[in-house]
């Protein structure tokens, strides 16, 4: 006879633990669901082996969310031989369900990062006709090489795809020309003019811009969420911030904008106290302490950040919430494939899938998911949902 159990923690979170008994079945693929089956248009977030003695288990960490439409977890349990299978649910109790929904004021931005555009164009536009935002957020290496004609090629995909939308690009190391392809004192060039193009169709549908000229920093209000792009590569590729002027203009823009509900900052590398690698050792970005102790003061900031291509499907996660201050910090994986190589748990196909990120901000809370770029289908290991209660 099959069981599931489930035991969760926190309303609205999917961490806790989920417990199989499936005699005489090899694995259960657990996916979320309603009375109806599985969820349309959502992927699996476990593979669970099943022993000889027909008990498996699963822990999901990382403070994932539960979708708004599931009110049951499913379990697919495929027998012994591979000939056959059965499904077993397990109702999700009442406290643990979304409460919220998706209310008028939700602003809406969509996420990209780490597109590495060399020659052809087909994974661009594809990206960029998934988004659903008006809104769209560039978080580096949009180019693989930082030539003008990859950069001119970009701008010919934004035309094709998304001519009317809002972007917002931050540099990466790639769209920094490498000192073999010219001259290394000005490699920024090309980026530079790629994102005044880009900020100036901006102002032309009447945003106001602030530019740090020197270090090509800037910001935007959309109503009353605040956008600041740090631009933390330099000629060379090298991650810095020259002479912390810009992190000084961070620091002051931030106090000035204490009002603002949330202020979302972009940056191409992650902070290392937020790296998805969970590497030790030396930050990626200069003046990373200054930087950390500048947004942990502010509070109620998301940090975006892209570089890493770890998959959102890592069971460590993508995505964290600070209480003590109320920031969050979102890798966001990248448009190409994504990384799952430390991990050695079974996995489904597409968990490496290039990916899209949604956000869905409001005065409360802030909605994350993450889905992937070739087949549409939603990652549960990149859904969260912050509230300030986790």
């Amino acid at each position: 006879m099959l069981k599931l159990k489930i035991n969760l923690i926190w309303p609205g979170c999917a961490e806790g633990h989920y417990i199989i008994k499936a005699k005489g079945f090899i694995i259960a693929i657990l996916s979320w669901g309603n009375k109806c089956g599985a969820l349309e248009g959502w992927g699996t977030f476990a593979y669970v082996p099943i022993d000889p003695s027909g008990n498996g288990s699963f822990y999901f960490s990382g403070a994932r969310g539960i979708p708004r439409e599931a009110t049951h977890v499913y379990a697919h349990c495929v027998s012994s031989d591979f000939s056959s299978y059965e499904d077993v649910f397990a109702e999700i109790p009442a406290r643990f369900l979304c409460e919220t929904s998706i209310s008028e004021n939700t602003q809406n931005f969509s996420v990209l990062t780490d597109l590495h555009l060399a020659s052809k164009p087909w994974r661009i536009k594809n990206a960029l006709n998934v988004t659903r935002s008006e809104n769209i957020l560039l978080l580096g290496d949009s180019t693989n090489d930082g030539t003008s004609e990859q950069f001119e090629q970009f701008e010919e995909c934004i035309k094709e795809t998304a001519s009317e939308k809002i972007i917002l690009p931050v540099i990466g190391n790639h769209d920094v020309l490498h000192s073999s392809q010219g001259d290394d004192s000005d490699g920024c060039k090309n980026y530079t003019e790629f994102q005044k193009h880009l900020l100036s169709k901006a102002e032309d549908k009447g945003f106001s811009v602030l530019y740090d000229h020197d270090s090509l920093a800037y910001s935007i209000q959309f109503e009353n969420i605040d956008v600041v792009g740090l631009q933390c590569v330099i000629s060379g590729r090298k991650f810095s911030f020259p002479e912390g002027k810009q992190i000084s203009c961070l620091k002051n823009h931030l106090e000035a904008n204490k009002d603002s509900r949330w202020h979302l900052v972009l940056c191409h590398a992650p902070l290392l106290a937020h790296n998805p690698n969970r590497n030790t050792g030396n930050p990626y970005l200069g003046k990373n302490k200054m930087l950390q102790e500048i947004v942990d003061n502010c509070g109620k900031v998301i940090f975006l950040s892209g570089h890493t291509h770890v998959s959102p499907n890592r069971l460590t996660g993508n995505a964290e919430f600070d209480k003590h201050c109320g920031n969050i910090y979102l890798d966001c994986g990248s448009v190409v494939d994504t990384d799952t190589s430390s991990e050695k748990e079974l996995m489904s196909l597409d968990w490496n899938d290039g990916c899209i990120t949604e956000l869905f901000v409001t005065d409360r809370e802030v909605e994350i998911c993450i889905s992937s770029i070739k087949t549409g289908i939603k990652f549960p290991r990149g859904y969260y949902r912050f509230n300030g209660t986790l």
